[in-house]
Order: structure tokens, then sequence, then C-alpha cells
């Protein structure tokens, strides 16, 4: 029984230590912020993915090395915050980001995927609507589809 529980700690202590860190920036603490971050951890955990998300709600705190940046879009019905586009030009290291675009746009339920050679702002992104409150099947559908796909570019973008 000791050496099950020391093999568990062990694999527990590993894969703490060689989780992948992915830094996810939200600069509002908004209930759609909030719902988003959550359930990436959500999806993240129950699909068993080596990735250790921190949360930050600066741009500051980035340190510009990183491998991966997750940047949360959200509380517009389109195009991207003014902070997030002043980043953006500022010359960092714009492949290494996912601009992850969540939009209030009415009842629709959308998920878009663009790389970064179609944008303007030269990240990838991906546009999803920020419903949340209605948790009918089409919605969960939506935001688990837009999470995988986040999932698969962390993983690419960790892999250059």
């Amino acid at each position: 029984m000791k050496r099950i529980l020391m093999f568990l700690m062990c694999l527990l202590i590993s894969y703490t230590i060689f989780a992948t860190s992915v830094p996810v920036v939200y600069l509002d603490k908004s209930s759609t912020n909030l719902e988003a971050s959550s359930f990436i951890k959500k999806q993240a955990k129950s699909n068993n993915l080596p990735y250790k998300f921190t949360f930050s709600s600066k741009l500051s705190d980035l340190s510009g090395n990183e491998k991966v940046v997750v940047i949360l879009n959200t509380g517009l019905a389109s195009g991207t915050d003014p902070r997030i586009s002043t980043y953006l030009n500022s010359g960092q290291n714009n492949q290494a980001i996912i601009l992850v675009n969540l939009y209030s746009i009415g009842k629709n339920i959308l998920m878009t995927s663009v790389t970064s050679a179609n944008t303007d702002s030269g990240v990838d992104e991906i546009s999803a609507a920020s419903q949340w409150k209605k948790r009918d099947s089409d919605v969960q559908a939506m935001h688990k589809q837009w999470t995988e796909e986040l999932f698969r570019l962390i993983q690419v973008k960790q892999e250059l």
C-alpha cells in the first residue's frame, strides 16, 4: 500500500513539475471572463491535459518569453478591445498569442477559428458567442468546440 501511495505521489509531483504553464489574460473580471476561465480549467481537467493555466488581469504580467499566451477579448459585439489592440501592435511575440473573442451577439451560437496568416493582428483567433446563462446542449457544444480548438492551438504552439 505504501508503494502505491509513493508511486501516486511521484506521479502527481512529476505532473505538476512538467505541466506546461499557459498564461490566460483577461482585462476585466466580468462574469463572461470568469465563466470562460472556469470552463477552460474544467475542460482541460476533464480531458487530462498537461497544462497549468495561470490567470492574470494585466497584459503587463506577461514576460514576452512565453511559448503560448491566451488572451480573452470580451464585452464587445465585434472587434478587439483597444487595450488588446495596443498590446498586439507593440511588437510583442504575436506568434505565441491566441486571441479568444467571446462576443455578445444576442441569441446566436457561433464558433469560428482564423489562423494568424488571415488576421490583421497576426495572431490566431477563436471567436465564439459569450452565452453562459442558457445551458442547453447547443450552447455547451459551442463552448466545448472553442475550448477544443484552443487546446489544439496550444499544443501546436508548444511544439514550435
